[in-house]
């Protein structure tokens, strides 16, 4: 006992003495501003819905002025609510919010019969997604009707960035960008950057650029639409009213660079399997210019494009291996064109 006691006691004079050897640990510090769906219900990978817990971190995020909303590595599933008809995945329309996935973050969208829906609906500026990937529910959707079942829809607002990500077999488009309406009476969305992202396997679209001024798309792969007419790559097609398109719906300044486009079949006589295309689709009799000031540089294309609607559209250093129906003239420098068919 004396010599126990007396090892305890030089052992708590030393630690006495030397103040910095000290047993207590530290304690975490939660990083400002930073929000996990976990803290507001989530539970990965047990199959059932975490989009409120995800729109609820998201709302946090936002009310504190900005905020990240940090995920775990593994599976978020979404639940598409029915809001009246219309199905609703997780709406973010607070600004200056960031998602943050991990690179084995999952958004999956469970199986559906909404034919229209956003799985992540933006509709708040300064908004950033990150890494991870975000899966729809093509392969087991509950119903037939509509192809609006999108990956991510940027809706009426500016300074969206979406990098490092894979968007993959969504009902609809992978990315969708455009407006709430199709008068030109809302703003549309602007300058959109998309960087590094694997766009691939989604029913309509891949990539819908309807209503959007100062585009990016830069170093991304994008592949395999198929399932709902048109198909394509990349669209660039405003809603019209039988051709006619607002003034302030006309897409301007895109630039689409180092990235990689391919269709998964060749084009048919109805206008599906494009790689990229901009369209008016009532151009044989109603010929409104659909976009302008388009840049597409540095890019492989495999497959048909078009250009029927683009005004000031430049096409440089690009290898196009299919046809290229140019109808408005288009800018054409150092490129590889197998077929450009002119009309």
């Amino acid at each position: 006992m004396r010599i126990l006691g007396k090892a305890l006691t030089l052992f708590m004079a030393a630690a006495v003495a030397v103040p910095s050897l000290t047993l207590t640990a530290p304690m975490a510090v939660k990083a400002e501003n930073v929000y996990k769906p976990e803290d507001f219900g989530a539970v990965v990978n047990d199959g059932k819905d975490d989009r409120q817990a995800i729109k609820d971190a998201a709302d946090a995020a936002g009310k504190a002025g900005g905020g990240t909303v940090e995920f775990s590595s593994g599976q978020y599933d979404i639940d598409i609510l029915d809001f009246g008809g219309t199905g609703i995945g997780v709406y973010v329309d607070q600004p200056n919010v960031t998602f943050k996935l991990t690179g084995s973050t999952v958004l999956n969208v469970l199986p559906t019969s909404h034919g229209e829906f956003c799985a992540i609906h933006v509709k708040g500026n300064n908004f950033k997604i990150f890494g991870g990937k975000i899966v729809g529910d093509k392969s087991d959707h509950k119903g037939s009707s509509d192809a609006d079942g999108h990956g991510i829809g940027v809706i009426d607002c500016s300074n969206v960035e979406i990098h490092d990500m894979t968007i993959e077999n969504n009902w609809g488009d992978g990315i969708y960008l455009g407006s709430a309406t199709d008068d030109g009476s809302n703003p549309g969305c602007s300058h959109v950057t998309i960087t590094n992202c694997n766009v691939k396997n989604n029913r309509r679209n891949n990539i819908a650029i309807v209503d959007a001024d100062h585009v990016v798309i830069d170093d991304c792969k994008i592949s395999g639409a198929s399932g709902a007419s048109p198909c394509c790559g990349i669209l660039i097609e405003p809603n019209t009213d039988e051709g006619n398109i607002p003034k302030k719906a006309v897409c301007s300044s895109i630039q689409i660079k180092n990235t990689t486009i391919k269709s998964r079949k060749k084009h048919q006589k109805n206008g599906k399997y494009f790689a990229l295309n901009i369209l008016n689709p009532y151009y044989q009799k109603n010929n409104k210019v659909a976009a302008k000031n388009v840049k597409i540089t540095n890019c492989k294309i495999t497959g048909d494009c078009g250009n029927y609607s683009g005004k000031k559209v430049i096409i440089k250093n690009t290898k196009i291996k299919g046809t290229f129906y140019d109808h408005k003239k288009t800018n054409v420098k150092k490129c590889t064109i197998k077929n450009h068919y002119r009309f």
